[in-house]
């Protein structure tokens, strides 16, 4: 005689890649960073709603800016960047204390796992939850960014399949175990066949759960265990999943899985895209690293007018310089966490920040040679337009060189001039032929815009 079944409703977060108290943006613009927090609000409230008895995030929970893992910066200044880490795992432990459900969060290759640790919790790896029990495992990155399942790791793995107790189980990871993605990043696990191989031929796993491959992959069941790479809830459309997991007197009865996408179909917003160095800042920046970062007077009151009048503010920037050797591309993310601290401080947020290091024939190797395209290329606006839901018809750029006003023009944005940076070179370069409304800063821009 067979017990009634009893469902267990898991929900699978990953990705999240939240910043709250840290300054600035996320490396990859199309993760939607700084709209974390409320991203993971709506996908906590949907899954209490729809009955979940557990949460399990897999990784990549904060955003930790990857220039702060040199060993060679100084600590000392590092200390409130670090503070402000701190804070956003807090910010993530009261959001999830307050679910009223309970969870399961591991960290990816983008937290820190000491902090993660300390705020969020290192323990226990094995935890019995209703009729199943869940196995965490928090591997790491190795040479060439591989994932890797190694030491205890692996420790832990060996002995969850020779467990003899009667719980089937679930499996935690932030990396991929199947299927093998390692198009242009090495997402998969090295030993990614012989972990799956191992895994289905237990009869004791009855589902893993890994996240890192941010577009995921449908869930795929073979042998006795079905194997889930979820999407990003940090990128549109900012998706977690749903498991059913029904038990008959201790087996499983059945495995059911249903993906909610958060992000509804709203409307694309008009955008205002500005170009960095001679518009918002001065042009010092270039080639230089944050402590050069300067806002120009109207940047901060400009961009404030700027939003409230509805515009997404998108920054486009050409940054040779890693290309040419200048600057490494963790600098670069320095810089405009910098910039974006100076504009917090103002009272004013940027909503994303699309910048291009290639230098082409000029660059010192093809490794920093690859990206958009700089302007005049169109390259950043179009894809800005594409990833961030931007209706290019009702946008302008504002900018200070003859390549931001082509780029605006060949994206079919309107283009604006100001006079700062290089704008009077440009302005006196064209003589009594402007290629578009020439005003004296950004200010000024911000008004022709509302007023256009």
């Amino acid at each position: 005689m067979t017990g009634e079944a009893s469902p267990m409703r898991i929900a699978h977060i990953t990705d999240i890649h939240l910043r709250s108290h840290i300054p600035g943006h996320s490396a990859l613009p199309v993760r939607r960073s700084r709209t974390a927090p409320e991203l993971l609000a709506a996908a906590l409230d949907d899954a209490r709603r729809r009955g979940a008895d557990l949460i399990v995030i897999t990784g990549d929970v904060v955003d930790v800016p990857g220039y702060l893992f040199d060993p060679e910066r100084d600590a000392a200044r590092d200390r409130l960047v670090w503070q402000r880490v701190r804070e956003d795992y807090r910010l993530v432990r009261r959001m999830l204390d307050d679910c009223g459900i309970g969870w399961i969060a591991i960290p990816g290759n983008h937290d820190s796992y000491r902090v993660h640790a300390e705020e969020l919790g290192s323990g226990p790896f094995v935890r019995d939850v209703g009729g199943l029990r869940f196995v965490s495992f928090w591997d790491r990155e190795s040479t060439g960014n591989v994932p890797r399942r190694t030491l205890t790791e692996r420790e832990r793995f060996d002995s969850s399949l020779l467990d003899p107790g009667p719980r089937p189980q679930v499996h935690l990871q932030h990396f991929v175990i199947t299927p093998r993605l390692d198009e242009g990043y090495p997402h998969t696990y090295a030993e990614g066949e012989e972990l799956q191989q191992r895994t289905s031929d237990s009869g004791r796993v009855v589902l893993s759960l890994s996240g890192h491959y941010h577009p995921g992959a449908e869930p795929t069941t073979i042998g006795s265990t079905t194997f889930s790479v979820t999407p990003a809830l940090v990128e549109h459309p900012h998706p977690y999943r749903i498991f059913d997991i029904a038990l008959d007197a201790g087996s499983i009865a059945a495995v059911r899985h249903t993906q909610v996408d958060l992000a509804g179909d709203a409307p694309a917003r008009k955008a205002v895209f500005l170009d960095r160095d001679g518009c918002i800042n001065t042009l010092a920046t270039y080639r230089q690293g944050p402590e050069a970062m300067h806002l120009l007077p109207a940047a901060a009151p400009a961009l404030r007018l700027l939003r409230d009048r509805g515009y997404a503010l998108i920054v486009v920037t050409n940054q040779s310089c890693v290309g040419l050797g200048y600057a490494e591309p963790g600098t670069l993310d320095e810089v405009h966490d910098r910039m974006s601290e100076l504009l917090a401080d103002e009272g004013v947020t940027v909503d994303a920040i699309y910048s291009s290091p290639v230098a082409g024939k000029h660059a010192i190797s093809e490794r920093y040679n690859v990206g958009d395209a700089p302007k005049p290329s169109p390259a950043m606006i179009r894809r800005a337009a594409a990833e961030l839901n931007l209706d290019l018809s009702t946008s302008y750029l504002i900018g200070d060189r003859p390549s931001d006003i082509a780029a605006a023009q060949a994206a079919g944005v309107r283009p604006i001039l100001v006079r700062t940076g290089d704008g009077r070179a440009t302005e006196h370069a064209w003589g009594d032929a402007p290629a578009c409304p020439v005003v004296d800063d950004l200010v000024a821009a911000a008004v022709e815009v509302v007023g256009g």
